[in-house]
């Protein structure tokens, strides 16, 4: 569609007329600036976002459409904020909040963190990546729908020949979910098996065939694999949260020094 048609559509379009001719009709807009440069750097970020958006760079007259549209737009954003009509839109406050805090974080360029630095952001909020004592299991699983009444002495049978040394991947029935488990906190065991099966499971030794214990799909044959510390994990386990929650603690300082400075400039008056 011709950008002017385009623009002719557009329901902000109609608005600003109404607004621009109440404005002439009742008082005085203020005036918005005429002059309007269009330099190398603006051409050639319109033609970057142009190839961003479609794949490929824009043809000159598609480049020359660009010029005309953004034209239209800064002549139409000027003429609202002359009319005031920016001012008491939330939306439009709230884009502008995102676009200065956006310019606050940008004010102190941040290095990339090193390890040393990262270890001691983790260090130093150990909450954050607090992690539940857990376990690594092998199950062989004993459905009851399959075996009715024989279920727990053929779970007893299985459990003999595993403690004998037989191979869990070739016993048991089908499981849903998969026969390796983990590491898995208590809670999510539980949330997983029951609080029954959870209670057993984190109390058992590690490397020795136990069971069966139940769970609400049938009876488990359990061999703990790992136990899980509880407390921080190691750094190479959560770098990239780590590294995300620094950033994001140098940013929140860049945007507070930069309010504090600007406060500075103001009269505040009854403000805290």
């Amino acid at each position: 569609m011709n950008p002017l048609r385009r623009l002719l559509h557009e329901p902000l379009f109609h608005f600003l007329v109404v607004g621009g001719l109440a404005a002439a009709l009742f008082g005085d807009r203020g005036g918005a600036p005429r002059r309007i440069d269009m330099d190398e750097g603006l051409r050639r970020g319109l033609r970057q976002d142009f190839q961003r958006r479609t794949g490929a760079p824009p043809t000159a007259q598609e480049e020359s459409a660009l010029l005309r549209r953004w034209v239209d737009e800064e002549i139409l954003v000027r003429e609202a904020q002359a009319l005031g009509l920016d001012r008491g839109d939330v939306v439009v406050r709230r884009r502008l909040l995102q676009k200065m805090e956006f310019l606050a974080e940008e004010s102190r360029p941040l290095p990339e963190p090193d390890e040393a630095t990262l270890r001691a952001h983790l260090e130093s909020h150990p909450e954050r990546w607090q992690v539940a004592p857990g376990v690594r299991f092998t199950h062989v699983f004993v459905g009851r729908e399959r075996h009715g009444d024989a279920t727990l002495a053929d779970a007893r049978a299985l459990l003999a020949r595993l403690v004998a040394g037989e191979d869990p991947a070739s016993l048991g029935d089908p499981f849903l979910r998969g026969r390796e488990v983990g590491p898995s906190s208590r809670d999510e065991i539980a949330a997983q098996f029951g609080a029954e099966f959870a209670s057993f499971v984190t109390e058992l030794p590690v490397g020795t065939w136990s069971g069966p214990v139940g769970s609400s799909y049938g009876l488990h044959l359990v061999r703990v694999e790992q136990r899980r510390p509880g407390g921080p994990p190691p750094l190479a386990e959560v770098r990239e949260a780590v590294r995300h929650d620094w950033i994001e603690e140098r940013r929140a300082e860049a945007r507070r020094a930069k309010l504090d400075d600007l406060r500075r400039h103001y009269d505040l008056r009854g403000v805290p």
